[in-house]
């Protein structure tokens, strides 16, 4: 899905050069957290062919947040525009992302391991101090923003939490649809670079 030129003087010619190397060099620092490509990501949201959609990432990225006393989240970002850790970019309307977060418990260490999306009451507590780790999938098509219904789960494969870390997995949210709802689903494998950790 969608979403830096020569002269006839070698001088000037490799002033161009140079310049645009330094400007890809600042455009690759200032990105690297946030771009990272990686295998196809399949969601479906509804029965129209507009709500069911393929893309390949050009942003993946990871943030590790903990709130002192309440929870912890590891917060994963798939999306197939220029999307930033450190700022919200707005999507255009045919740009598309999925967002998983794993909440915790404050004392639980995230790490490898299977975490389900069974609907709010699954996990216990409060959304703010749950008692039991769980995920909760949200997806983006364009400007229109969605929950998945509760179904399926992510795989965390990998874990690393140190400068440069990433996190690999398995995103397998499927709802098989009701009288009420229509089937959704958020599936395929990842890989996120982790660009933020605030403990």
């Amino acid at each position: 899905m969608a979403l830096v030129p020569a002269t006839p003087a070698h001088r000037a010619f490799s002033l161009g050069v140079a310049r645009g190397a330094v400007g890809g060099l600042a455009l690759v620092l200032a990105s690297a957290c946030a771009e990272r490509g990686g295998a196809s990501i399949y969601i479906v949201v509804g029965s129209e062919a507009s709500e069911r959609v393929e893309f390949r990432p050009i942003s993946s990225y990871a943030e590790l947040l903990v709130q002192p006393g309440q929870r912890r989240e590891l917060r994963i970002t798939l999306a197939s525009y220029h999307a930033s850790c450190d700022a919200f970019v707005a999507p255009s309307d045919h740009d598309t992302s999925a967002a998983v977060t794993v909440i915790a418990p404050v004392d639980f260490e995230l790490g490898v391991g299977s975490y389900a999306w069974a609907g709010d009451a699954a996990h216990g507590g409060t959304q703010q101090q749950p008692e039991r780790a769980y995920a909760l999938p949200t997806v983006r098509l364009g400007h229109r923003g969605f929950v998945l219904p509760p179904g399926g789960e992510i795989q965390l494969a990998a874990v690393s939490t140190t400068p440069d870390g990433r996190v690999r997995g398995l995103l397998a949210f499927d709802f098989a649809g009701n009288a009420e709802h229509a089937a959704t689903s958020l599936k395929g494998s990842f890989e996120a670079k982790l660009c933020r950790v605030r403990m």
